[in-house]
Formats: C-alpha cells, structure tokens, sequence
C-alpha cells in the first residue's frame, strides 16, 4: 500500500499543438489535460543502468491517483517550472489506484 501523504508535489500533464490556426499552421498551445498531486522520485543509477537508459538523461518517476483521462507518451509533465516527455505510462500493480508515469526531462 502507498501512503497518500507522499503525493506531496504538483504536477500539470498536458497535450501541445491540438490543432490548427486560420492559416493551417501547428498551434503551440498548452492544453491541460489533468493537473494533480504526485510523488516524485529520481531513477537511481542502478535503475537507470538496469533499462539501459543514458546517464546523460534525467529520468524520473511520478506515481499519481489512477484517473480515467487518458494519459499517453504523446504528452508533456510540468514540475516545478520545468517540462518532462512522458516515456511510459503504467498502471501500478494493473489495481486501478494509482498510475506510474516515466518521463525525461526536456533540457
């Protein structure tokens, strides 16, 4: 079981470009798809070396509440004033009660 008081940092996922202007060019918008609290945690080395995942990147997990929106690696995480692309989304344990997200950070 998890303890809920570790959901402890905001997090805002959200789509880009969702759509397009008067002029059929890309918009750069931000659409907020889900805005929630989360626990956040940094891959260890050990865990990064075990995936196969280069140093250079920082790799980091977000366990959130389980929600029905749809979440895909199409989507960007805003954290603390910095973006992550989300790389894989899991449903924790297949129990519907909280979903872990691996995400990159965007340097």
């Amino acid at each position: 079981m998890i303890n809920p008081g570790k959901l402890n940092q905001r997090i805002k996922i959200y789509k880009t470009g969702t759509g397009y202007d008067d002029y059929g060019e890309p918009l750069d918008g931000k659409e907020v798809v889900h805005e929630c609290w989360a626990s956040v945690k940094n891959k260890s080395g050990t865990e990064q070396f075990k995936s196969v995942t280069p140093f250079s990147k920082v790799v980091t997990s977000f366990l959130i509440r389980y929600t029905k929106k749809a979440i895909d690696t199409t989507m960007k995480i805003e954290f603390q004033g910095e973006e992550y692309n989300i790389i894989y989304v899991d449903n924790f344990n297949f129990s519907n009660e909280w979903i872990e997200i691996t995400a990159e950070k965007v340097t």
